[in-house]
């Protein structure tokens, strides 16, 4: 085996760092504790919305305090409801209409689709889509991202975390996208730019047992024992359980430096933008634009002076001389803090990524002054409407008289008494015989019909009003229609109710985008050996199979979000494509099969290869096999069969 040098084996990879637990300046940490404590204190309000908007979108819509008089304390509506003899009931409108979005969502599948800069390395463009799409898979993006969209409906934010490391349980190092929970995120509260790109500060609460602690930041023995030093009264040993585990009532009522359990190790995580004098360098003869620190300045006037000499020893004017040019300036970067709740340092360093920002992907809806309003809050009024109107049609129905007797006392038969009347009332063939006197009113039973007082056109008000406000129709809902509507008419009104929803899914989409550049660029920088990568139910050529990280490292791309080419509308679309040029002979069978999208396209070309291989050694051709023939005679052109048996 020939024997490399190890420089030139891990150029490409990051350097280890020494050690930082317990070194850190705990003033400063301190002091950036407190920043991003008054950030996330600065949320309460939008968690508390937050909370009432989920609240009323899986049901709990009687759950808002009010005031009571009689007792002088805040109660729930259901609880004032319930003593007033009535029952709280709800018709849960608005959970419908959030799965009908993320329905109609999830019927126009998308993925990441990259392309290079540089007209020349256009192939280079796919090899970085397969790279990313099989990060989608193997973080199961689809998936997280009906829920991210779900979350997006609900609160107005979304956010997520992408980052390369070891997954703990999979022994599997890649790149990962974590979902946030917002209950423990917190950032910059002065930012306008609906862009973001004035955030100053943004993290998490971490609460983790204290062997994940330990594994996420000990990188030696004497780490370990500090790591445990630092959380001495945690084990995990001591497991306590939350009372209802299927609950958010822990996650509601987070302390920023406590932890929800006692059993957990609070871990606070901060990424803030800082700065520091640097000097900027601009390298004439090599290209190249970077930055140096302050006390490596004498380096570079080091290779000025070199040089120069070497310049003039070879005739070049001094002004003519390509020297390194530098100037002063104060850096702005992104500097992470991984602290215990006390100051402590578990981590902290400039960004390690290339692309020098934050891990983290935010998105705020509007953002118009600094405001956060979601698509439930703007339909909770409609839906508090709604279940005050169907919970006052019950009690007035509850209340109305219901076939009450009126009986007399001067029409009391002789030996009867009106416990007997009432028995014989309501028993089956009974007879009551009646003496009346004259002038005297016969006995008769009242019945009212009360709930006519307009309540149902209220009702229906409502739910028209609600459609209208959520811009989710009955069409795109799947309700049936009356017989007499044109299916034109039908499908314009879905339509029309999918355009309403065009600015939530577009800002939904750029939040995709902003986060899966970031995934993207983690690939360029962590993917540092050759990998076959190969996604299921995909054609593409094998070159482009083959990730080349030398190739890509140096290319820029850009990336958008396109239809899914795994989506079967799609991939009908280009197989009916193919058909027709292999029926005009405009391509052979084989780039039929490796550009179509056939589940029997794998093994078919396996066959015409095999029989090729048999007919130039003289051999009779063994044909094509009889299951992959009952395929193709099940979904593809007669005439393609022919030209694939030719």
């Amino acid at each position: 085996m020939k024997l490399y040098k190890k420089s030139e084996l891990i150029k490409n990879r990051s350097e280890k760092k020494k050690s930082l637990i317990g070194t850190g300046d705990r003033k400063k940490n301190m002091e950036v504790l407190l920043e991003a404590r008054k950030c996330w204190d600065a949320l309460e309000n939008f968690r508390v919305n937050r909370k009432r908007n989920r609240m009323y979108t899986y049901g709990n819509q009687w759950g808002d305090r009010v005031y009571d008089k009689d007792t002088h304390s805040w109660i729930t509506e259901e609880t004032l409801i319930k003593r007033e003899g009535k029952v709280p009931l709800k018709n849960n409108m608005i959970r419908q209409i959030v799965k009908s979005v993320i329905g109609q969502y999830r019927s126009n599948q998308t993925e990441p689709v990259c392309s290079a800069r540089d007209r020349d390395e256009q192939k280079l463009g796919e090899m970085m889509s397969i790279a990313v799409q099989y990060c989608y898979q193997l973080n199961h993006m689809h998936e997280v991202d009906a829920r991210e969209l779900e979350e997006y409906l609900i609160s107005g934010v979304v956010m997520c975390k992408t980052y390369f490391s070891w997954m703990s349980g999979m022994d599997k190092k890649d790149v990962w996208n974590d979902v946030v929970n917002l209950n423990r995120a917190f950032f910059d509260n002065t930012m306008e730019d609906i862009r973001l790109w004035d955030c100053n500060i943004i993290g998490e609460i971490h609460d983790l047992k204290l062997s994940d602690v330990v594994s996420s930041f000990a990188t030696s023995k004497s780490d370990e024992e500090k790591i445990r030093s630092l959380y001495k009264s945690y084990s995990d040993e001591s497991m306590i359980y939350a009372i209802d585990s299927l609950s958010s009532e822990r996650l509601d009522n987070l302390d920023f430096f406590r932890p929800s359990e006692p059993n957990l190790c609070r871990v606070i995580e901060v990424w803030r933008k800082e700065s520091k004098p640097r000097y900027r360098c601009h390298d004439i003869l090599k290209g190249e634009l970077y930055k140096i620190e302050i006390n490596e300045l004498p380096s570079v006037l080091k290779e000025n002076e070199e040089r120069k000499k070497q310049g003039i020893s070879t005739g070049i004017a001094e002004d003519d001389i390509p020297y390194i040019e530098y100037e002063w300036y104060i850096d702005r970067y992104w500097k992470f803090y991984f602290l215990t709740p006390s100051g402590e340092t578990l981590s902290e360093g400039e960004s390690p990524y290339w692309h020098k920002e934050h891990p983290y992907t935010l998105k705020l809806y509007p953002y118009i002054d600094g405001e956060v309003h979601s698509f439930v809050e703007d339909i909770i009024d409609q839906q508090r409407y709604i279940n005050r109107l169907i919970t006052m049609v019950d009690f007035i129905m509850g209340a109305s008289a219901k076939g009450i007797l009126m009986f007399p006392e001067d029409c009391i038969p002789e030996g009867y008494t009106m416990e007997d009347i009432s028995e014989a009332w309501t028993k089956y063939n009974s007879v009551i015989f009646v003496k009346l006197k004259p002038g005297a009113v016969l006995p008769q039973q009242i019945s009212t019909n009360a709930t006519n007082v307009g309540a149902y056109e209220l009702l229906n008000i409502q739910l028209k009003l609600l459609e209208d406000i959520s811009g989710v129709h009955g069409a795109i809902q799947g309700k049936t229609t009356g017989t007499n509507t044109a299916a034109s008419l039908y499908a314009q009104q879905a339509q029309n109710s999918s355009t309403n929803l065009i600015d939530i899914f577009d800002s939904f989409k750029d939040f995709r985008e902003q986060r899966d550049t970031k995934m993207m660029k983690l690939i360029q920088q962590y993917y540092d050996d050759e990998r076959y990568i190969n996604i299921a139910g995909r054609q593409y050529s094998e070159q482009s199979k083959m990730y080349n990280p030398e190739k890509v490292r140096n290319t820029e791309f850009d990336l958008a979000i396109s239809e899914s080419t795994s989506s079967p509308a799609y991939r009908m679309v280009i197989n009916d494509i193919l058909m027709k040029l292999l029926e005009r002979n405009a391509i052979s069978v084989e780039q039929f099969l490796e550009n179509g999208d056939f589940p029997f396209a794998d093994r078919l070309l396996q066959s015409i290869e095999r029989d090729k291989q048999n007919m130039a050694n003289g051999q009779a051709p063994e044909g094509i096999p009889d299951d992959i023939q009952q395929q193709i005679n099940a979904g593809t052109n007669p005439n393609a069969i022919k030209m694939i048996r030719a």
